[in-house]
């Protein structure tokens, strides 16, 4: 009678057998996770870098080496702080969002993929690791794995969707983006400019204005910085905006709503700015209707997870976009480099520095 099989995924592949005893050898790889411990405001004391084991796929299961993981801080910090109520955390919880890497082994009943294929994922929980074992459904082909496809998914596809599903953007209106030199306000600029908008990008610092400038989308950009953001807008764009994006809060947020067009649409997709502090800003002002009504103009907040069914078709355009040179995607110049410098990396983008995505290289 034959040996039960214990199939192993790097040593030897399934049709490989050990002449002796026809039992293959069991192979258990350590994978190296950045986790939550506990939940804390500081990254360091919430968070550490651990090893576990990690098997052959099995069935329906995709194993991928990650080759680069995006950084998403502001989320990040809300969930090692315990702050997303629909992410229910528990101890050592992987986290980060999106990856790109490659398929190194299928399980028997995979259909969709084979080892070699480049792919990403996109799930809450799963990206801050060396691999990741998961089901053929949540794997993402990739046209190749670049910084700059792990941008356009899913942070281009939060750009396009929000465009699309929220914004109801017409040729020749005025479209004004916080925090525009980012890796989703750059998509967003190009984006609308696309559309035939009028595009107003605002930023803070000399080399953020540099970077929106060599898009060639903006009409203006307004680096708040050195610059009089709220004159500018005031003088400029009082009730012209037809479309603010905001990903900043407070003061940005009151700037635009203030100064909507008729039938003007305010963007939600971040409120970066209230998320360093432990409870929302408390205002004591007139509701936002106050300001809103008499135009017909509204708020809309965008969640991406809320779009689901739409993020292929998104996705293929993106990439067909940045195939055709339509789109050009900016990855920060800052090199992070091994999955010990998630940390740092999280660091530089929350103190306001990047240019672009920031990507970190595993």
């Amino acid at each position: 009678m034959l040996a039960k099989f214990i199939f192993s995924f790097n040593l030897v592949e399934k049709e490989d057998y050990c002449p002796l005893n026809l039992i293959m050898i069991s192979e258990v790889m350590e994978n190296k996770k950045f986790v939550i411990k506990e939940f804390s405001d500081d990254i360091h004391q919430a968070t550490e870098l651990i090893e576990s084991s990690i098997r052959a796929p099995e069935g329906t299961q995709v194993l991928i080496k990650n080759k680069y993981v995006g950084i998403n801080a502001l989320y990040d910090r809300e969930l090692y702080r315990g702050a997303v109520p629909y992410i229910d955390v528990k101890f050592p919880f992987v986290f980060g969002v999106e990856s790109a890497g490659e398929v190194i082994k299928v399980g028997n009943k995979v259909t969709k993929f084979k080892k070699g294929d480049s792919v990403g994922t996109v799930k809450v929980g799963t990206a801050y690791q060396e691999y990741q074992l998961v089901n053929e459904n949540e794997v993402i082909t990739f046209p190749a794995v670049t910084p700059e496809h792990l941008t356009l998914s899913p942070t281009g596809v939060s750009a396009l969707l929000a465009l699309e599903k929220l914004a109801e953007l017409r040729s020749g209106e005025t479209v004004v983006i916080s925090a525009a030199a980012g890796g989703l306000g750059h998509i967003l600029a190009q984006l609308c400019k696309m559309r035939g908008c009028k595009v107003i990008a605002i930023c803070g610092g000399p080399h953020k204005k540099h970077l929106l400038a060599s898009l060639t989308c903006c009409d203006q950009i307004i680096d708040y910085k050195n610059e009089k953001l709220d004159d500018i807008i005031v003088q400029k764009y009082a009730n012209k905006i037809d479309v603010a994006i905001d990903s900043v809060g407070r003061s940005m947020f009151d700037l635009f709503l203030k100064n909507l067009a008729p039938k003007g649409r305010l963007i939600v997709m971040g409120v970066a700015s209230e998320l360093s502090n432990s409870q929302f800003e408390i205002v004591s002002q007139p509701r936002v209707y106050e300001s809103i009504y008499w135009k017909g103009a509204s708020v809309r907040c965008f969640m991406n997870h809320l779009y689901k069914e739409d993020h292929e078709a998104a996705r293929q355009q993106l990439f067909q976009w940045y195939e055709d040179d339509d789109l050009q995607v900016k990855v920060d110049q800052t090199i992070f480099e091994g999955i010990e410098s998630i940390k740092d990396a999280s660091e530089y983008l929350l103190a306001g520095k990047s240019c672009g995505k920031v990507i970190v290289k595993l």
